[in-house]
């Protein structure tokens, strides 16, 4: 298996980090009752604590026991983002890609150990460390199931921004879709679009005497038929769901925030109703709100203040919401 080094890597250390605790702040009650398949003492979790401390504190608990993972973390883009005169969060590593890497893979280690069997994972990034990033989850996902590990690079690509002189313009987010078997959670008919009457290659056309349209191919000899009703699992290059442009009703004001119908697609296609939902870089919000709209369980967490109240605010907002509970980590020892 290739491997990638860097200065400082410690992979026999990656999964061990100093005890942590959750400490209650509030608990907000819900304005529904509990979705069908949820344990009956179940409240969602909005957490702030540095990643580290956030995921130790959960594993005792949760070790295994997460079906969906989606984290957008920062991308060494050496820049502040901000909202107003406000910190959202700092991606300054000052040049040092080995110090991002090590940051990068004790995080995926950990949300490893939390994915259950059946789990899947979901890593948004971009140009600049999806690269390594892949490389670092093959190893990780080296010990997966049989059939689990790597699925797909899912190109998520727009149209806002300026346009490069020197290059081809950059146009798109990488998302790395990952498992930990191969027994894990897909529908694709759920996020497909329809078929449709219109011509499909390679495809014999058939139109029954009720005017109902089909399609068939034969392919080593068995012959596949589908209608024009069913519907098609998106292929791996995402075009049709638009960055979110600064007058968007959608946006909250929250830097690098995401449109909900990328999270929509994701928690759909790879998760189920009452499953459990992870974001440990929550930013905006979008992952625990479209959980949320969708009937899953989730814990979200970030360490930034503006992240908090952005995701508290999305929350409370919502006219149909589950109980949850805002919790802060923190370590039961300094760490190293």
């Amino acid at each position: 298996m290739v491997e990638l080094s860097w200065r400082g890597k410690k992979l026999e250390a990656l999964g061990e980090v100093n005890g942590a605790e959750l400490r209650t702040r509030k608990v907000y009650p819900g304005t529904q009752t509990s979705e069908a398949g949820d344990p009956a003492d179940w409240q969602n979790r909005l957490i702030q604590g540095e990643r580290l401390a956030v995921l130790a504190a959960l594993l005792p608990e949760f070790a295994g026991q997460v079906n969906l993972i989606y984290i957008d973390p920062p991308f060494m883009t050496g820049q502040d983002f901000k909202s107003g005169s406000q910190l959202a969060y700092s991606d300054k590593w000052h040049g040092d890609l080995d110090a991002y890497l090590q940051w990068l893979a004790r995080t995926l280690h950990l949300l490893y150990r939390l994915l259950a069997e059946d789990g899947s994972l979901y890593v948004h990034l971009d140009w600049r460390v999806a690269h390594y990033a892949r490389v670092i989850l093959d190893e990780i996902f080296a010990a997966a199931l049989r059939g689990g590990g790597f699925q797909n690079e899912i190109i998520w690509h727009y149209q806002s921004g300026g346009r490069a002189t020197r290059r081809y313009a950059r146009k798109h987010d990488t998302i790395l879709f990952y498992t930990k078997s191969a027994r894990y959670c897909f529908h694709g008919e759920r996020i497909g679009e329809r078929r449709g009457p219109h011509k499909r290659n390679h495809m014999r056309k058939h139109t029954d005497e009720q005017g109902r349209v089909s399609w068939s191919i034969t392919s080593s000899g068995r012959t596949y038929t589908y209608s024009e009703e069913s519907r098609m699992t998106p292929a791996d290059v995402w075009s049709d769901i638009s960055h979110l442009h600064q007058r968007d009703p959608e946006r909250n004001g929250y830097a690098t925030q995401k449109p909900a119908a990328l999270l929509e697609r994701i928690l759909l296609a790879s998760s189920e109703p009452g499953h459990l939902v992870h974001d440990c870089f929550c930013g905006s919000g979008v992952t625990p709100v479209v959980a949320e709209q969708l009937g899953r369980r989730w814990i979200a967490s970030d360490q930034g203040d503006l992240a908090i109240a952005s995701t508290r605010a999305r929350l409370l907002a919502l006219p149909r919401r589950s109980p949850f509970v805002e919790q802060e980590s923190f370590y039961l020892r300094e760490m190293p």
